[in-house]
């Protein structure tokens, strides 16, 4: 790391730090500094990473001022009544316009319609992420709230107002219709109303703008149109780019340029201009972007379809009404996707091609699939996304970022739902893992004896191997469905696919004690890694094909898992992921003292993209049970890597259950281990039993029966023994370790049997001062 880095990664620590300090006193979550505190706080209240830990971070997208009190949704699609307000939800990154849906992995890396390449777009700046309406004395108040907004001059919404007996042609040149009594454009800071009948210039208006909100408000006089007593009025709105010169609507032609957007079909004659629409209720959950339906219908220039009906006696009583259970309601149960504020935003809207932090020449990216030099360097890599870390803006950048959860009718149990947090792999967002029966989601959520929330997050894009933001934001989820549910900290799983296997991986051991069970479905070993190359490559003296990121391999972290029982999925052969990358880890476990599980699929469900979306899921659930964690542990293990911390961005893995402020010795970010025996706890490490081995078939949903192999170890409870007041430390290239002697249930005078491989300084909470040890 740059000195430029380190700096900036120990400001960032400082900040986290202070409000780290803040949730103390507010939410009982101690710091690492706060050593009586601490003591006092349950290990697995304080698991996780700084981030998971913060206060809700502000995000100004989802703030009120002046006329406007109602909370926003924060579900994609949906509308309600609150505080006198009509409030629709859009979602986020579905600003793509007309174009034919497509699967994965074109859906996720080919946009329909492009932006002008000038990075003041940010390839999102006409992406609607709410339209609100409030009745006034005199007026109709509108607000529109944008994800990105750097120039408002840059964009423009018409809003369609009342109802007409056929559409009509929305104005400024948007080739499409809608019906509409009534129009008010808004672009910047006018709004011009416009006859739908006539085409007739009626007006214009002033709105206001708040760059800092991303929000623009314009009130519409009842001399234009006036929705009182009425109970049914047509509302319907879509989001286009502007021209400021021509004063109208900038239209896509096939190719973008700097100020002219793309993606028109060539057999489009009249390309509709607007990339948003509003009012999509029924848009499929299982689209990558939430926007098929608006895709094939803006091809057709009609988009009668997307609108709404508003109540406005409803608005004149403030009637709150979520609508539950209605078209557009917001729904309690079932799968929903949740807007969410992240804490951090290094840009607006998408990453740009000049942004910080560039992939290597070669590296296949969500951005775009294969990336090519912008700034003349001379990396070249194969690999499937990059590393991205400090200094560098991934693929979603803004500040809002979503999640889709599955809420099961079920209801919860007296300590919380428990929860599944699933990653997603390369370019596959949380939609590619809903099914039409039996995927993810439903099967482990809809289980009488478990009820769990089941959570797949975007990552940033998915391409970042979960360093930097991409990690964090699996946290920060998490952190928001606690906000919005109750949750068992004890029962906390986490699981994924392919190079999202590696990050559930990567997650799961950096921070043992938040995550009570794993499942890697398929998952690589090296970060950034191209699979089928890397699976012959890394086999090499020298591997010059991927840019690996350094201390990135997966391996020699697995002792952290001593506590963590997990399950692994391979498949042999595996079309993708050469098998020998999983079984190394599988070897580990036979090897060593895992409770853990390896199953091989043979024969057609052993191909990458069916394994793990097959709906084989009864397996994992059977050995997932209730997913309920280890109680207190009297034997910690945790290695220490140092070159996976992304300190910026809160995300250090440094503690383990009732061990905490674990450092390496030196500078050059080797891994230490850590393992502590508490024998004040009374408890013995089970016996370890022989690997079994057995086989099986399992039904599927895309083929019908699938043929594994299956070996694992399953351990017993601890064996309770006579507790004595002793530690037993082995430490290797570990600097210092900090010991909660409450929870390990020993006293300040424990004895210390230490064995260490050079100095190692011995912090007891609340015992005064450390001891060291191996030193002369």
């Amino acid at each position: 790391m740059n000195r430029t880095r380190w700096r900036r990664g120990r400001r960032a620590v400082t900040l986290l730090a202070a409000a780290s300090t803040l949730a103390s006193v507010t939410t009982g979550v101690a710091t690492a500094d706060d050593s009586m505190s601490q003591a006092l706080v349950p290990w697995r209240d304080q698991a996780g990473p700084a981030v998971f830990h913060q206060p809700p971070p502000r995000a100004p997208q989802l703030e009120s001022t002046g006329i406007w009190k109602a909370e926003p949704t924060q579900v994609c699609m949906t509308s309600a009544y609150r505080r006198g307000e009509f409030l629709y939800q859009g979602c986020l990154w579905d600003d793509q316009g007309a174009g034919a849906p497509l699967d994965w992995p074109a859906g996720t890396m080919v946009k329909a319609y492009t932006y002008p390449k000038d990075p003041v777009y940010r390839s999102n700046a006409a992406d609607l992420v709410e339209l609100r309406a409030r009745p006034l004395p005199d007026a109709t108040a509108f607000r529109l709230t944008f994800n990105t907004m750097t120039d408002p001059d840059l964009v423009a919404t018409t809003i369609a107002l009342g109802d007409s007996p056929t559409p009509v042609a929305a104005p400024f040149g948007a080739n499409t219709v809608m019906p509409a009594q009534t129009f008010v454009t808004v672009h910047g800071r006018t709004a011009e109303v416009v006859d739908a009948k006539t085409g007739d210039k009626a007006g214009s208006l002033t709105a206001t703008v708040d760059t800092e909100r991303r929000q623009i408000e314009v009130r519409v006089p009842h001399s234009a149109f006036d929705p009182t007593g009425r109970t049914a009025v047509r509302l319907a709105a879509a989001t286009g780019l502007w021209d400021k010169e021509a004063n109208r609507y900038l239209i896509p032609q096939a190719l973008a340029d700097e100020k002219h957007p793309g993606g028109a079909l060539p057999t489009t004659l009249r390309p509709s201009a607007f990339f948003d629409v509003a009012f999509r209720y029924d848009e499929p959950i299982d689209g990558a972007w939430r926007d098929e339906q608006q895709k094939t219908t803006l091809l057709t220039g009609d988009i009668s379809k997307f609108h709404t009906i508003v109540d406005f006696t409803k608005l004149a009583t403030a009637t709150d009404d979520d609508m539950t259970g209605q078209r557009g309601g917001v729904p309690k149960t079932g799968y929903i996707q949740r807007i969410y504020a992240s804490h951090f935003e290094l840009a607006q809207g998408r990453r740009q091609p000049t942004d910080p932090g560039a992939p290597p020449t070669g590296a296949n990216t969500q951005q775009g699939g294969l990336t090519t030099s912008t700034d003349g360097s001379t990396d070249v890599s194969g690999q499937f996304g990059w590393v991205c870390r400090e200094d560098c803006v991934p693929d979603l950048a803004g500040r809002l970022q979503r999640y889709i959860v599955y809420v099961p009718k079920l209801t919860a149990p007296e300590k919380g739902y428990g929860s599944l947090t699933f990653t997603p792999g390369y370019a596959m967002t949380p939609a590619d893992v809903v099914g039409e029966s039996r995927d993810l989601y439903t099967s482990v959520a809809n289980r009488s004896s478990a009820p769990t929330l089941v959570m797949a997050v975007d990552g940033r894009g998915n391409d970042n191997w979960f360093y930097g933001q991409s990690g964090a934001g699996v946290f920060e989820a998490l952190a928001d469905l606690g906000r919005h549910y109750r949750l068992d900290p004890n029962r906390r799983m986490m699981s994924g696919f392919s190079s999202g296997a590696y990050g559930a991986n990567k997650l799961s051991l950096t921070f043992p004690d938040f995550f009570s069970k794993a499942f890697v479905c398929d998952g690589l070993n090296k970060a950034p890694s191209f699979p089928g190359v890397n699976g012959v490559a890394d086999t090499l003296p020298v591997d010059t094909v991927t840019q690996h990121e350094p201390g990135s391999v997966l391996t020699p972290l697995l002792p952290s898992r001593r506590n963590q029982p997990v399950m692994e999925w391979a498949g042999a052969p595996d079309d993708f992921i050469p098998y020998h990358i999983p079984r190394e880890r599988a070897d580990a476990y036979a090897a060593g003292d895992y409770d853990y599980e390896f199953v091989t699929w043979l024969g057609a469900s052993s191909e990458h993209l069916i394994m793990c979306h097959n709906g084989t899921w009864d397996l994992f659930t059977k050995w997932a049970g209730t997913g309920e964690r280890t109680k207190t542990p009297a034997h910690v293990t945790y290695v220490r890597n140092p070159l996976m911390d992304d300190e910026l961005f809160g995300l250090v893995g440094d503690r383990a259950y009732w061990l905490s402020d674990i450092r390496t010795r030196g500078t050059d970010g080797s891994t230490g281990t850590i393992d502590v025996v508490s024998r004040g706890l009374g408890l013995a490490d089970p016996a370890v039993p022989p690997v079994a081995k057995g086989a099986g078939i399992a039904s599927g949903t895309t083929i019908p029966l699938n043929p594994y192999t299956r070996e694992y170890r399953k351990l017993s409870a601890p064996a309770t023994v006579a507790a004595v007041n002793e530690l037993k430390i082995t430490a290797t290239n570990i600097r210092t370790v900090t010991i909660d002697p409450r929870q390990a249930e020993v006293g300040c005078d424990a004895k210390l049997d230490v064995r260490t491989d050079g100095p190692l300084q011995v912090v007891l909470l609340g015992c005064g001062a450390p001891r060291t040890f191996g030193e002369g």
